[in-house]
């Protein structure tokens, strides 16, 4: 019996020693004990989470035979040869979900070999989002906000006073690049528009700066409607004029025009202020100068032509026109007005123009400036134009110098050939002109003797032996001749301002 005894434990021992051996062979259930990154510089860096796309070592032990790798559910592309009992190199899928797009993820590796499989606490993880400019759309009731991994939005909020500062909705496209929101109700405060995700937040600078870049006239009677031209017009609701009349029928047109109906009433000249959602901004230039007449700078606002004032102009072989409500062909003006009407046909240009007889209007002499040290490349000439018929033909030469001596300093004024195809320009009552005085250039020829050249344009305003200016009607096309008629325009409320 002893005998028995003794080879019963025997044929154990080497039961067990066998065992032991398929054990140390790797025939165990697969176990995960690690995840590493790849990078050799970072071996002992050991997490349990990663962002979707990064190659990682997945590290333990029975890793041989594998069948499958998944992450949160979604399978893994792994190869063989990077794949053994103990390091299986692979890259996490950058389509793996993560609790940014569902949160009810598991969180975890999955192995699947062909002698059993293993779970290991596994997160993914996104970058915060990021926000690289934002921008509105026509309407001034959406913002697009630009950036990327904007995944898993869980609120947008705005610098809004009192509780409703969060987007009243949003959509985040495909690609989670941009994010286009209703903004809410009020007037931002200056601060920061923020964007809340799964995996952290971005802000940016909000509101944006609203800016007023032009006044379609400057010098408008009340009742006539402007247009203004700037960015970030969102939700106008305020337009304040001198003397703090509010004008009315505020109509948006673009995020970056709209118009308003001047009040009646206005008697000073001062700026307009807008005011909306994104807070408030100044026209760059007062309004109703023509009332101050602010000198230096206002050459001429036509109302006397032989005055000592700036209400005075020399003279003029064109025409002058009444207060607006004795003239018909150029009504809503502010006062008189000087008429530049080529009734006569202009041959084409058989040097480099061709003055129209009765183009011609010289303004007085006087100052533009106060210190004529300053840099002309600061200054702007303005004035007010009606053209009601349609100009297509001719331009309008502007020089400077006394009567019959003008110099080669000039700019040409031609905007229907700056009209795109259409090739037209006619306005609805009187809108605003701006030329900077860069554009007073030199190197024109001129087809009368009686025209002097002057060299180079002017750095200064010291370098101008005169400030007298002149407005002529010219045909400087060497191919085509200008009919009958082509120019009839009024200009008023000539001036020259600093900046634009």
């Amino acid at each position: 019996m002893k005998k028995y005894s003794i080879y019963i434990l025997v044929i154990g021992l080497m039961l067990f020693q066998y065992a032991c051996k398929k054990n140390d062979a790797g025939d165990g259930p697969p176990v995960i004990t690690k995840v590493r990154s790849v990078d050799t510089t970072k071996r002992d860096s050991f997490f349990v989470q990663a962002i979707p796309g990064n190659l990682i070592v997945i590290q333990g032990t029975n890793l041989q035979g594998l069948k499958a790798v998944f992450f949160n559910d979604t399978a893994a592309y792994f190869n063989p040869s990077y794949a053994t009992s103990t390091n299986i190199i692979l890259t996490i899928p950058a389509t793996a979900q993560t609790a940014a797009t569902d949160p009810k993820v598991p969180s975890v590796i999955k192995l699947v070999t062909d002698h059993g499989e293993v779970s290991y606490p596994f997160t993914l993880y996104l970058p915060p989002p990021a926000i690289s400019s934002i921008t509105f759309d026509n309407s001034g009731t959406l913002v697009y906000i630009n950036g990327y991994n904007f995944q898993g939005v869980n609120k947008i909020t705005f610098p809004v006073p009192g509780a409703a500062d969060t987007a009243l909705s949003y959509i985040v496209n495909k690609t989670f690049t941009t994010i286009t929101a209703v903004i809410p109700p009020g007037t931002a405060l200056q601060d920061s528009l923020r964007v809340f995700c799964t995996f952290g937040s971005a802000a940016f600078s909000y509101p944006p700066p609203m800016t007023v870049t032009a006044v379609s006239n400057e010098n408008a009677i009340g009742g006539s409607t402007i247009t203004f031209k700037g960015s970030n017009f969102v939700r106008i609701n305020k337009v304040t004029f001198p003397g703090g009349l509010l004008g009315t029928n505020i109509t948006p047109v673009s995020v970056s025009e709209f118009s308003v109906d001047v009040p009646n009433g206005v008697t000073t000249s001062d700026s307009i202020h807008i005011q909306g959602a994104l807070g408030s901004a100044t026209a760059p230039q007062p309004f109703a100068t023509n009332i101050g007449h602010l000198s230096p700078g206002y050459l001429t606002t036509f109302e006397n032509q032989y005055a000592s004032d700036n209400t005075a102009f020399v003279g003029w072989t064109g025409g002058y026109n009444d207060a607006p409500t004795t003239t018909a062909n150029f009504p809503g003006g502010t006062g008189a007005s000087g008429l530049l009407w080529q009734q006569s046909p202009m041959a084409a240009a058989s040097n480099a123009t061709t003055q129209g007889n009765s183009g011609l209007m010289q303004l007085s002499d006087f100052p533009w400036v106060a210190n004529t040290n300053e840099l002309v490349k600061n200054y702007s000439l303005k004035f007010e134009v009606s053209s009601p018929t349609p100009w297509t033909k001719g331009a309008i030469w502007i020089a400077v110098g006394d009567w019959y001596g003008w110099n080669t300093y000039m700019a040409r004024y031609a905007p229907w050939s700056d009209a795109g195809a259409n090739g037209t320009f006619q306005t609805n009552g009187w809108v605003t002109v701006t030329i900077p005085l860069t554009n007073l250039i030199s190197g024109m020829t001129f087809s009368s003797t009686a025209w002097s050249t002057a060299g180079s344009p002017a750095t200064k305003f010291s370098d101008y032996a005169t400030t007298g200016l002149a407005f002529l009607i010219t045909n400087d096309d060497p191919k085509n001749a200008v009919p009958a008629n082509s120019v009839k325009i009024a200009i008023d409320n000539v001036r020259i301002v600093k900046g634009q």
